[in-house]
């Protein structure tokens, strides 16, 4: 919009609700994400976005990669200098269910050794949303609550089969059009701190059947999604 104080002529622009400026070549619409371990029985609380990249995954012992999380530090610190977000979404997906190898008590992220990791089922998602409370906080404020079913993923995988014992369970319909949308987005800057709290209010039952007819699966990981604008520093 050209005219704008402090804009070349030709900019693109976006006045916000809160009344800021934003020019769109600063910013790209994209997500940031984090994964947590559910354990089988597990009644304590487990917070997404309290561990960046190489870091302890929350919830487990494994050291958190790519595939985990995109924050380069743990969401107590906040977002770091020079980045903003405005988050539009929240998103939640199940991405496996799995079994440590053998003759240890903790998942890796690799499969072998007697580790297995399969796609959940019914009812191990319905296992996990019936008794776990979800909590969204941004600087100490609550913005939003409810159970895995109020943040549908949006995507994944669409199967087509014919084998009548295989089951592909997914937090929603695979459809950005159907992920959860915020009428009002969270403005979220620097050094201020933000969490996604996974708390259970009984005890977690996750024992789903091995494909390989080896001993059941008792661990799941749960990766969130916040989609929205970003603006962060370019190195």
């Amino acid at each position: 919009m050209a005219g704008t104080v402090g804009v070349a002529p030709g900019t693109t622009t976006i006045t916000m609700e809160n009344g800021q400026t934003i020019q769109i070549s600063d910013w790209i619409d994209d997500k940031l994400y984090s994964t947590v371990q559910i354990n089988n029985g597990q009644n304590g609380p487990v917070e997404a976005f309290s561990a960046g990249r190489s870091q302890q995954i929350p919830g487990g012992t494994r050291t958190s990669t790519r595939v985990d999380t995109n924050i380069p530090r743990a969401g107590s610190a906040g977002l770091p200098k020079d980045w903003e977000m405005y988050v539009y979404g929240v998103g939640l997906k199940m991405t496996r269910v799995m079994r440590p190898p053998t003759g240890q008590t903790q998942p890796t992220l690799a499969d072998g050794g007697g580790a297995l990791s399969d796609p959940p089922t019914l009812r191990t998602l319905f296992n996990v949303d019936r008794v776990t409370y979800l909590e969204y906080q941004y600087n100490g404020k609550t913005y939003s609550q409810g159970v895995m079913q109020d943040y549908p993923q949006g995507h994944g995988f669409n199967v087509f089969s014919t084998n009548a014992t295989f089951e592909l369970a997914q937090n929603g319909i695979p459809s950005p059009r159907d992920r959860n949308a915020l009428v009002l987005p969270v403005w979220m800057r620097e050094n201020l701190g933000y969490t996604f709290a996974f708390q259970p209010e009984a005890a977690t039952v996750i024992a789903q059947l091995a494909s390989d007819g080896g001993a059941v699966l008792n661990f799941a990981d749960v990766k969130v999604y916040y989609y929205g604008l970003i603006r962060r520093s370019v190195v």
